[in-house]
């Protein structure tokens, strides 16, 4: 049987992307952000102009991004005409797009979202009389059959972002990493129709979807503690407030002396869904006969919790694509990255009627970066996350495999769940060590990693 080849591991920087417009961006005394679009000569002959109290924006030193976030009002703005002589203009359409890109040819791109709204067209009324009852466009018996245009033109217009796309899957958020083989990105689309004997002019304004998830309210014993700003209690106090999984196993050589087992029980926060920008609290039982053991492995120093994420999408996606969006020609591929290490403490909740000369209790927290993706699983593209539990990493300790002990699928949301806001009793959530992540190797189509793949052992 031929051996599974395993997907490319590596570590990943959590940075804010940089995004590069079509054009220059001003900002307008009439409260819209401008962009234009030049002429050869670099005169601005059209412009679309969205009203910046509805869109938030991303700061940059080159330009700013609208975002449009999951569930907002619609894009509402104007679309501008500054033509100095007559120019034949078949058509003005304005279009909100998302393409899944895997390369730089056409069959590495897919379009998974065209939404337009046409603003006018040769045969309707003269633009000078248009208003912003978009629904009547079109309706309209007379009006000028030649096209021809001349002077200053303004088209309003109200574009809304579709919540899924032509499949009817939930649109991922924009997805931007430098590091990574495939790019989520949308783009308003202004296109103005010239005529047979003219291309077509096309002005692309790059804009970042955000998602809006959020999770289930907490139990109300962690709940409490986070507004009275306490530690929360653990998997023994509040058994409700924790998902506690079965018990595993860690067998290695201690001191090259002697084989000793570590039995581990690991319990994370209900629910298993969890905002960017916090934290994922977990608590970790270790029982063991051998009190050496204990005392040289059971500590914050050697016990290794990660996230690893994996990233998912068709290297191929805009080839062989069929009416119900899926594609014979398409190949999956993955990329796995740890993306965070949880941070320990001892237990001080431990119970004290407990054997504590063969019991330790560790509690902890995985930070998550602000910049996070959320969890997303579409056709073309998806972003997982698990939680992996290692074997205890020590200098005295040669652990029997390996392998991961346990993984467990957790969600990434972007939202905080009603009630309190989770209150780390720890570093920073938004610092993200880089120097705990094992190393590996891509070579050709054999993977070098210290570890198996997390997403074959999900629980």
């Amino acid at each position: 049987m031929q051996e599974q080849v395993l997907p490319r591991y590596s570590t990943i920087s959590i940075a804010p992307p940089r995004y590069l417009a079509a054009s220059s961006l001003s900002s307008t005394a009439q409260g819209h952000y401008s962009f234009p679009l030049q002429n050869s000569k670099g005169k601005t002959w059209a412009s679309v102009n969205l009203r910046k109290d509805i869109h938030r924006r991303v700061p940059s030193s080159a330009n700013d991004v609208p975002i449009i976030e999951e569930g907002a009002n619609p894009m509402t703005g104007t679309v501008n005409l500054e033509l100095q002589s007559p120019e034949t203009i078949q058509g003005i359409t304005l279009a909100v797009r998302g393409r899944a890109v895997t390369g730089a040819n056409e069959g590495g791109s897919q379009t998974f979202l065209d939404h337009s709204v046409f603003l006018w067209s040769k045969g309707q009324d003269d633009p000078h009389t248009y208003r912003t009852d978009l629904d009547n466009i079109g309706n309209s018996s007379t009006g000028s059959k030649t096209g021809k245009l001349s002077g200053s033109y303004t088209f309003p217009f109200s574009i809304s972002l579709p919540m899924a796309d032509a499949a009817g899957s939930t649109l991922s958020e924009t997805f931007l990493e430098r590091t990574s083989g495939v790019r989520v990105q949308y783009e308003l689309v202004l296109k103005i129709g010239r005529g047979r004997l003219k291309a077509d002019s096309k002005l692309r304004i790059p804009i970042l979807y955000r998602r809006k998830t959020t999770p289930s309210a907490a139990s109300e014993l962690r709940q409490l503690a986070y507004r009275v700003n306490t530690p929360a209690p653990g998997p023994r106090l509040d058994p409700y407030g924790w998902s506690t999984f079965d018990a595993v196993d860690c067998i290695g050589r201690l001191l090259n002396s002697r084989t000793v087992i570590l039995r581990c029980t690991l319990s994370l926060a209900n629910p298993l869904s969890y905002t960017r920008g916090s934290f994922i609290p977990c608590h970790l039982r270790i029982e063991s006969v051998d009190e050496q053991a204990l005392d040289f492995l059971a500590s914050p120093r050697t016990t290794i919790l990660n996230l690893c994420r994996r990233v998912k999408y068709l290297f191929d996606a805009g080839q062989g694509m069929q009416h119900n969006g899926k594609s014979k020609a398409s190949k999956p591929k993955y990329e796995i990255s740890d993306v965070s290490q949880a941070s320990w403490t001892q237990d001080q909740d431990q119970d004290v009627s407990e054997n504590n000369s063969r019991v330790r209790c560790l509690t902890g927290e995985i930070p998550l970066s602000k910049e996070l993706p959320p969890s997303s699983d579409v056709l073309s593209f998806g972003v997982e996350y698990t939680v992996a539990l290692l074997p205890f990493e020590s200098v005295t300790f040669l652990p029997e495999r390996a392998a991961f002990l346990q993984t467990h699928k957790v969600e990434i949301v972007t939202e905080y769940a009603p009630g309190p806001v989770p209150a780390s009793c720890r570093a920073s959530v938004d610092h993200i060590g880089a120097s705990w992540v094992a190393s590996a190797v891509d070579s050709g189509n054999t993977i070098a990693a210290s570890h198996n793949n997390p997403f074959q052992l999900v629980t």
